[in-house]
């Protein structure tokens, strides 16, 4: 068998999983090669976004050690695995306080992780199965109700069901609300009705409705913050009730108050946050530990609104939870019970009860009373492709999507077919030269960045040929040969028209991660280079570069980092050769990212292996959501 030395020859592992599986080996005062190996994959799991390890994934098979050595990591047989664990004294069983959980399902988990999902869990269950409001007890009037629905989400032509409105009632009826859709389902211009809704049905005089806006980053939250502002304008309501509706999105370790470079909060199950209501857009960002220690943190009364594309991307760390709370189906459906407590304001029609197992999972525990799926977009055209070609890729039907291209049927895609790498230079040149030449010539701040955000390169990878540090170089080369202006011209990073992505938060600066923003001639300052960054109540300031926290050239930026942006034109890049990172959610996020016009430059087989793949992470969030708990 295999000891620790072994396991870091393999290439499997890297330093922190083979120090981690050393560690365990020596609690457990034994080399035993059953511990250190799912010791080493439980560690592994975490950093590649997974909760547990599911032993029976690996259980009598091979692992490929990915290296020229001789030997091969066999993993033990099933029921022998569980037992050597078990027998360790490192290893628990659910509930049990140890280093590792082992859990009936045979997933085991690092415990922090395991408590992060339970809590949870226990947190969502807790909220879902609360009775509704007794109306005979006066403690709901439908008459109210009613009138305020009927006027802040009135029914459209040819619509059956007004799903906003729908979610409307479940945020007043239930205590934890989610709010699903793809692009342009308006699902944050519905929460700002949904929040006048809310205030409108406030009926104590004496104490103001207390309102939180988060998202997990601070570029989700500046767009949190400029969408609400937006919507409250044009709400058929009182000013009274617009003011009410707060503006300022803030990050959740910032509305949790972050302890310095701890992952511990000020506000937890301790000390609660004293909010009525907490909103948190872009939740398919949000991975398990900060969902959990949010949820926690909530008073039984808070009301929790969630908001997200549970077919985008999941969160960079563990977990997949807004995709884990919605399912795979995410059609709106709803118990009989609820459908006739709404029937004096709202239609519903009773829904078959899903094949899906994990959809039958959620229905057993009430959490099927708390989803609601927006159906309708206002984004695009009846005649785009971008939705349709959305579709079939979340759908894994490539050649169809395929088919989206070569036909030309519609006039918002374009596949431009990659057979070689100077024929991709060339594409790239035109592409580049026709939407980034005009910043070369750009002196006026708002037109520039204006101007910056009608386009946008979106790579798969960083690294690589089709990656984003290669193509920020070649567009910066591109624009000095054609344009000149300095493009490139120096030895310094900084020249008039480059456009800057920040990688990192600065709270004094109020600079976050995901901001963009556009080197220029200050006229004001001597022509000094100067940033130029829009702040979230559309004014613009200026900012010295050396002041700029870690940041990036952003002709091109990936895909990863595109979430919760959106850009009239897209060119997507996929890389010729396969990476795990082709996946289904990956080319969705890219697509919906555009608003006008999509390009794609890809092989065909790169698109194929992308719509063919998930990203599959294990967790036991979905089961734990049943009934039983």
């Amino acid at each position: 068998m295999y000891n620790v030395p072994f396991l870091e020859k393999t290439g499997l592992f890297s330093s922190i999983d083979v120090h981690f599986a050393g560690f365990m080996a020596t609690l457990c005062q034994a080399d035993d090669p059953a511990v250190t190996l799912a010791a080493a994959l439980a560690s592994r799991n975490i950093r590649n976004g997974d909760v547990c390890v599911d032993l029976a994934v690996y259980a009598g098979g091979q692992i490929d050690t990915g290296s020229d050595l001789d030997g091969t990591v066999k993993a033990p047989e099933l029921n022998k695995w569980r037992n050597a664990l078990l027998q360790s004294h490192i290893v628990g069983e659910s509930g049990e306080y140890k280093p590792l959980v082992l859990d009936a399902q045979n997933r085991l988990y690092l415990y922090r992780y395991w408590e992060y999902e339970k809590k949870l869990a226990d947190v969502l269950q807790e909220r879902a199965v609360l009775p509704l409001p007794k109306i005979n007890k006066n403690e709901i009037n439908f008459k109210t109700i009613g009138e305020s629905l009927d006027r802040l989400f009135p029914q459209e032509a040819g619509e059956d069901i007004n799903w906003s409105k729908i979610a409307a009632l479940v945020a007043l009826l239930k205590r934890v609300c989610v709010i699903s859709g793809g692009p342009g389902t308006g699902k944050t211009f519905a929460v700002a009705r949904i929040l006048a809704f809310l205030l409108e049905q406030h009926d104590d005089p004496e104490r103001e409705l207390k309102i939180a806006l988060a998202a997990p980053t601070g570029k989700a939250a500046s767009r949190l913050t400029e969408s609400i502002s937006r919507a409250r304008e044009t709400l058929p309501c009182v000013e009274a009730i617009k003011k009410a509706i707060p503006c300022d999105g803030l990050t959740i370790h910032r509305l949790l108050k972050s302890r310095g470079q701890t992952s511990q909060f000020f506000f937890n199950a301790e000390n609660r946050l004293p909010a009525d209501v907490v909103v948190v857009d872009e939740a398919s960002m949000v991975d398990l530990p900060l969902m959990s220690k949010l949820t926690q943190a909530l008073l039984p009364s808070t009301r929790l609104i969630l908001l997200g594309d549970a077919d985008q991307l999941a969160s960079v760390e563990a977990g997949s939870v807004l995709g884990d709370i919605c399912g795979r189906q995410r059609i709106n459906q709803f118990s009989t019970d609820f459908i006739n407590y709404v029937k004096p304001v709202a239609s519903l029609t009773t829904m078959e009860k899903p094949e899906d197992t994990s959809q039958e999972i959620l229905f057993a525990t009430g959490l099927h009373d708390c989803r609601v799926r927006l159906t309708k977009s206002y984004r695009f055209a009846k005649n785009s492709g971008i939705p349709r070609l959305s579709q079939l890729v979340n759908q894994g039907d490539a050649g169809e999507a395929i088919t989206c291209f070569k036909q030309g049927k519609y006039a918002d895609l374009s596949w431009l077919t990659l057979k070689s790498g100077d024929r991709m230079l060339l594409l790239l040149e035109k592409m580049i030269v026709q939407y980034f030449g005009d910043l070369a010539k750009e002196t006026d701040p708002v037109k520039a960045l204006s101007s910056m955000n009608k386009f946008k390169i979106l790579c798969a990878l960083n690294h690589g040929p089709y990656g984003v540090i290669a193509i920020n170089q070649v567009a910066t080369q591109v624009l000095n040969q054609n344009i000149g202006r300095g493009y490139g011209a120096g030895t310094s990073p900084w020249y008039h028209g480059r456009p800057v992505l920040i990688r990192k938060n600065d709270y004094q600066l109020q600079l976050f991660n995901g901001d963009m923003g556009i080197v220029l001639r200050d006229p004001d300052k001597e022509n000094v280079l100067t940033v130029f960054i829009k702040n979230n109540n559309g004014e613009i300031r200026s900012i010295a570069p050396y002041r700029l926290p870690k940041h990036d050239t952003a002709y091109a930026m990936t895909i990863h980092k595109s979430q919760g942006s959106e850009f009239d034109d897209v060119l997507m890049v996929l890389p010729e050769k396969d990476t795990p990172v082709l996946t289904r959610e990956l080319i969705y996020t890219g697509i919906t990212r555009a608003r006008r016009n999509l390009s794609i430059l890809a092989t065909e087989s790169a698109i194929r292996l992308a719509a063919s793949r998930r990203i599959q992470r294990t967790s036991g969030l979905r089961d734990r959501l049943s009934a039983n708990g």
